[in-house]
């Protein structure tokens, strides 16, 4: 079928992206639009939901002028985007009120009061996801709580990808991806009220939507947004898996053992399974994978990219701006710096924990906070710069240690993905091969290959990922290098621990 195409479209927490592939899984064009991110009070993070739909029909007419096309020769949209958070739609699938995100911090008092009183850990025992101020369900006991209104006036709870769905289609639902961290029973894969209960938060039972597998949340796209994005009507409409579970499969993992890193705003470390994985305890989560069959075990950080963005932004603000007039790569610039300092960054740690909300993995602290330490006279910025990069490395590491699950071959995606240093550093901290796919956007393709899928082009999601994914770059592990990388963790670790009365204690302060 030459000359046909599918379209991906991934609603990011900074950044909407459409991107155009061919049906080997190459990108044809891409076009990206700022995602709508507000924050109306500290430790906020909010989305003006119409915001975000009209920077998906802009981002979709872009890539189609881009690639020059006719309209007919898209086979399928494939949807995916940003997890968790809370998208509540009432009349007429209208917004109720701002989207709130996966980062938004507002319920961090309240999960430490659910933690304290025995609740969170009754939910991992059911679902196997530790509750977080992510979390869809305490967002909704949030809700109940301090908005009544928005109950009322709410007939869909939704998330990113849903609500564009929505949109698109008139349709309301979710996929299994999204759904089964908050409200499975991880041990039969299916709906648990015990879950709604336990929360207080069954008054919104009617408002959750049909959960369907990946491959079939499908639905034609409806005259009204055929119009605005310049597609033909009636073209199939399939949303799923969450950004997540998308880079998983636009980088190739797909089976059980497979192992897969997001590098994006938030780090996902995720290792594919074929049942649920309760230990460690009260950790991370267990969900769905877009395969039948597949579970995906994985402890997500708050932060990952996010802390170079912030210390380039700070630290190296002229040249951040100079990149910025002139075009340069801002990031090959910092990586050339970092690769000039020795490892170990002249003694200083770094330790991630940017994100107003705290940390989620491999541990749970509303109240942590990023952090150099080991700081003298002799440190520089380019030695802080290495750190920052050393503790993003780390807190991977400090992932899959605790999962305690061996890593044969580990597969990068996100825009952390492009980074030669933390690929060689994860491949070192691992001792196992890291493989980069070609290209670039990977939910995307994701979101394309379940589309693609979803429609018949590809009888099953192995068959669409050999037509489709293919590697750029192998990263070899130099011997010897895992045994540096764990004694630095070993430090890493005792710091962290350290800090927790004193995060906690700051908080109770600060309130």
């Amino acid at each position: 079928m030459a000359n046909y195409y599918l379209l991906g479209v991934d609603a990011g927490t900074t950044v909407i992206k459409s991107t155009l592939f061919d049906l080997a899984g190459r990108e044809i064009a891409v076009a990206a639009q700022p995602s709508s991110l507000l924050s109306p009070q500290p430790g906020w993070a909010e989305s003006d939901m119409e915001a975000v739909w009209r920077a998906t029909v802009q981002t979709v007419r872009q890539v189609l002028q881009q690639a020059a096309i006719a309209p007919e020769a898209v086979l399928a949209i494939g949807l995916t985007g940003q997890g968790d958070g809370t998208w509540p739609v009432g009349a007429q699938g209208r917004p109720v009120r701002p989207a709130i995100l996966w980062c938004d911090g507002r319920t961090a008092g309240l999960v430490q009061e659910l933690w304290a009183n025995g609740v969170g850990h009754a939910l991992f025992a059911i679902t196997g996801t530790a509750l977080n101020t992510c979390n869809q369900a305490v967002h909704l006991r949030w809700l109940q709580m301090h908005e009544p209104e928005t109950l009322e006036q709410t007939t869909a709870v939704l998330r990113a990808k849903d609500w564009l769905f929505l949109r698109m289609t008139g349709e309301t639902s979710t996929d299994v991806t999204d759904a089964s961290h908050t409200y499975f029973d991880a041990r039969m894969q299916q709906f648990d009220g015990r879950v709604l209960a336990l929360l207080d938060v069954e008054a919104w039972r009617p408002k959750l939507p049909p959960i369907l597998p990946s491959a079939q949340n499908r639905a034609p796209l409806h005259f009204a947004a055929a119009e605005l994005l310049g597609l033909p009507e009636g073209l199939a409409v399939v949303a799923g898996p969450f950004d997540v579970a998308a880079s998983a499969l636009g980088v190739g993992a797909f089976a059980p053992g497979h192992a897969c890193s997001v590098l994006g705003t938030a780090g996902v470390h995720q290792i594919m399974t074929e049942a649920p994985i309760f230990e460690p305890a009260d950790i991370g989560y267990n969900m769905r994978h877009a395969p039948e069959g597949v579970l995906i075990r994985l402890l997500p950080t708050m932060t990952c990219t996010q802390n170079l963005r912030w210390f380039a932004q700070e630290f190296y603000a002229h040249e951040w701006a100079e990149a910025q007039r002139t075009g340069a790569n801002i990031w090959e610039l910092l990586e050339q710096i970092a690769l000039q300092e020795p490892p170990g960054a002249r003694g200083v740690f770094y330790h991630p924990y940017l994100d107003p909300a705290g940390e989620r993995a491999p541990f749970i602290e509303p109240m942590a906070r990023a952090q150099f330490s080991g700081l003298s006279a002799g440190c520089t910025r380019a030695a802080l710069l290495r750190a920052v990069y050393e503790g993003v490395a780390l807190s991977v590491l400090d992932c899959y240690e605790t999962m305690a699950a061996p890593v044969h071959t580990l597969r990068l995606a996100g825009g952390g993905a492009r980074s030669r240093l933390w690929a060689q550093m994860l491949a070192d901290a691992l001792a196992a091969p890291v493989l980069v796919a070609e290209g670039s956007e990977y939910g995307a393709r994701g979101a394309a290959i379940n589309a693609a899928v979803a429609i018949g082009l590809y009888a099953s999601y192995a068959e669409a990922i050999e037509r489709m994914v293919r590697p750029a770059q192998a990263f070899e592990p130099v011997e010897g290098r895992r045994t540096w990388w764990l004694e630095q963790l070993e430090l890493y670790r005792m710091e962290r621990m350290a800090m927790a009365p004193v995060w906690k204690e700051r908080g109770r302060r600060h309130r």
